[in-house]
């Protein structure tokens, strides 16, 4: 089986450079900090645990989809400038940690941003749903947007802010053999992991219409709910939603589709990491497609599996 692996620790598996071959010996992720960073994204059992390294994997059509949500932060966050540019509709962005505004002395001529997320001001709690159990009969907890970004005036105080949701994508089986052979400079030959395409419709879906409802009763969310993902998983959910939702100018009740690619291979440098689509919309535009699904087999299909599975 062709390999599946298209990164691994931030680096083609066959590029052969100094830099790449120091980042698999090291276990180092280039996409945070000065790039000698170790991964922090851990596969296997407790008594078992190893660096996974894996960046993006292949889709049964070859292309590449992003398995690692740290592979969506490369160039210093850029992603978060990205939409920044978008929701206050102006590139002249300053970006600053959430929690040190007080002590900050912005920059002339720019937008001051304050980012609430990991690794910066920390993540947001929302109050859990009231009166809301799960099937268990436990309370569901507390609701968290992956970024607040908290447009503020001249004296930080805030004027208006956007949500922003980020996702990669989960994989099903095991790509530990696969990643141990090309750390050995040995050929694969076996198999690999897959995206888990069902989770768009288990749980990424239904988590951007909570939030996205959430989001429109709140008046100084402007410009609604952005959600940053790989192009491969925005094209899976047009697949589950259909290819016609209506556009619609950014809002309240927004929500706001931004994808992202990877760029050409260079050898020792990591791959660019590359906003190439922006789709808005609405939360009621994706829910109702949502309730409504697309592509389904004929009436009858379940009952002709069963009558010929009967016959057998």
């Amino acid at each position: 089986m062709a390999s599946k692996i298209v990164e691994l620790f931030g680096y083609a598996p066959t590029d052969a450079s100094a830099p790449a071959q120091n980042a698999r010996a090291r276990c180092l992720c280039p996409f945070v900090g000065d790039g000698a960073a170790p991964c922090t994204k851990e596969i296997g059992d407790r008594s078992n645990r190893i660096k996974s390294g894996v960046c993006s994997i292949r889709d049964k059509d070859g292309q590449p989809v992003l398995v690692c949500p740290i592979r969506m932060y490369a160039n210093e966050y850029r992603l978060l400038k990205d939409i920044a540019t978008l929701a206050f509709k102006t590139d002249a962005i300053e970006l600053i940690n959430g929690s040190k505004t007080v002590a900050h002395q912005p920059q002339p001529g720019k937008t001051l941003v304050a980012v609430f997320g990991k690794g910066w001001g920390g993540e947001l709690r929302l109050p859990g749903r009231p009166q809301v159990a799960d099937e268990s009969g436990r309370r569901i907890g507390s609701v968290f947007v992956d970024w607040i970004l908290a447009r503020l005036d001249s004296d930080k105080k805030l004027v208006e802010f956007a949500a922003l949701e980020v996702q990669t994508m989960d994989t099903i089986g095991s790509y530990r053999e696969e990643r141990s052979a090309h750390l050995s400079s040995k050929p694969f030959v076996g198999k690999s992991s897959s995206p888990n395409w069902a989770n768009v419709n288990k749980r990424i879906l239904p988590q951007l219409i909570y939030k996205g409802h959430l989001l429109e009763r709140e008046a100084l969310c402007n410009s609604g709910l952005f959600f940053a993902c790989p192009e491969p998983v925005y094209q899976h959910i047009l697949s589950v939603l259909g290819n016609d939702l209506a556009s619609y100018p950014i809002k309240n009740s927004s929500l706001t589709f931004c994808t992202y690619g990877l760029g050409p291979t260079t050898e020792g440098q990591p791959r660019d990491l590359l906003l190439s689509t922006t789709k808005t919309t609405t939360v009621q535009q994706v829910q109702i497609a949502f309730s409504s699904p697309k592509g389904l087999p004929e009436a009858g299909a379940y009952e002709r599996a069963i009558r010929a599975a009967l016959t057998k």
